[in-house]
């Protein structure tokens, strides 16, 4: 036997049970730092209860005093229909499934039964599934052709919202991560006081980078303490800051040019929310089947998905600068050709604009602003006596960043 011949179907009760409820709950998915919510009611809404003032009543001449109503923020999660297909060469799948199913000490490949084999295609396509949701609730992108584009995703609503002026979602734009520590410090420092309130609740979590973790990590083994030795050689289960969790978000495998590359962000974990639904959408189905003709084993799950965040109050956040390469091209002491070729964070600059300095860093001319072509930004500057170029790359919400080439 070289190949798996067998079709098989989740639909109904078992699409939930089996397939994607165990994908939406459990430590798994806490572990990734957001709400996850499974098969709510369509429209699906996020909500977040306001914390009640004083709800004590008193009892006067008239009786009791009646109650107000108690006050809460919702958001309508707009969810989208996707299909997540896959296909293997029989030979490859029959590998993949087997050696899931031989890899377990009480399985002999010879006595395999049917219900074995089917956890093991069905843990093998919840993992691709499982990863895709992951990376889509962050960088999804539905104008975008290739990747991770079947909705939007959390990165691409900060980014319109702070275009769009809500400024208190990007508290600083950092030029190094170097000091990480500090970092979260400083999002910490420029949260509303609606979220630092929120901290007695347990619900806090700082969602980074995965370059932030690793610097936060780093300088933790650091520490001249018998404790960070030992954690430097055993390794940590998981990072704290101020006993809030600091979660890797493990974002490396796909960086487009449009989102930011390097960000810390600390938010309610109930603030941001992943809905999953099978019930509300006509052909919602898991399907595993060997296609003859082609010679391959395909699988293939049809459902809905969308994510959102409620409160922008609910969040600070700090983004790397754009990774970018500043050139000037026969620039004399009269000034000459300069450009930016961006690579990352390219939705939140609103412009750039370079200008000669002379020796003494003073302005040699008039600053002027690079046309945008793509990714790109250039022009032309001019003046009197300059020998180097300071390039600014301004922001949504008003921070800049400053480099002298």
């Amino acid at each position: 036997m070289s190949k798996i011949e067998f079709a098989k179907s989740y639909s109904g009760r078992d699409l939930e049970t089996i397939f994607f409820r165990p994908i939406m709950t459990g430590p798994d998915a806490e572990a990734l730092g957001i709400r996850m919510m499974y098969n709510m009611p369509v429209p699906t809404t996020l909500h977040f209860w306001k914390r009640s003032g004083d709800i004590l009543q008193k009892y006067g001449s008239a009786g009791w005093n009646g109650s107000n109503a108690t006050e809460r923020y919702q958001k309508t999660i707009q969810l989208s229909k996707v299909k997540a297909e896959i296909g293997y060469s029989a030979e490859d799948y029959f590998t993949r499934v087997y050696e899931l199913i031989t890899n377990r000490a009480d399985v002999n490949l010879d006595d395999l039964s049917g219900t074995e084999l089917e956890e093991a295609e069905t843990a093998l396509f919840k993992e691709a599934i499982a990863e895709s949701i992951r990376l889509t609730m962050w960088l999804g992108d539905t104008s975008r052709s290739d990747q991770y584009s079947t909705f939007d995703g959390f990165l691409k609503r900060f980014v319109a919202d702070i275009a769009d002026g809500e400024t208190g979602l990007c508290s600083k734009v950092y030029t190094s991560p170097a000091e990480a520590e500090s970092l979260l410090k400083e999002v910490w420092e420029s949260a509303s006081n609606q979220l630092k309130n929120a901290k007695s609740q347990g619900n806090l979590v700082y969602l980074v980078t995965s370059d932030i973790y690793a610097l936060y990590e780093d300088a933790l083994n650091n520490a001249q303490l018998e404790s960070a030795f030992l954690a430097k050689q055993n390794g940590r289960e998981r990072l704290l800051y101020r006993g809030i969790p600091v979660i890797d978000l493990q974002l490396d495998a796909f960086q487009p040019v449009d989102l930011p590359r390097s960000f810390v962000l600390l938010t309610d974990r109930r603030n941001l929310a992943m809905a999953v639904n099978t019930n509300d959408f006509p052909g919602t189905e898991v399907r595993m089947w060997y296609n003859p003709d082609q010679m391959e084993n395909r699988q293939r799950a049809i459902f809905m998905a969308g994510c959102d965040y409620l409160l922008p109050e609910m969040i600070s956040m700090a983004i790397g600068e754009a990774p970018a390469t500043y050139t000037r091209t026969a620039v004399t002491s009269t000034g000459g050709a300069v450009s930016v070729a961006v690579t990352g964070n390219l939705g939140m600059i609103t412009k750039v604009t370079a200008i000669g300095l002379n020796a003494s860093d003073a302005a040699a001319g008039t600053e002027v602003t690079l046309a945008k072509s793509g990714s790109t930004f250039s022009g032309t500057i001019a003046g009197t006596a300059i020998t180097k170029v300071r390039f600014t790359v301004h922001y949504a919400g008003g921070k800049t960043v400053a480099t002298v080439k």
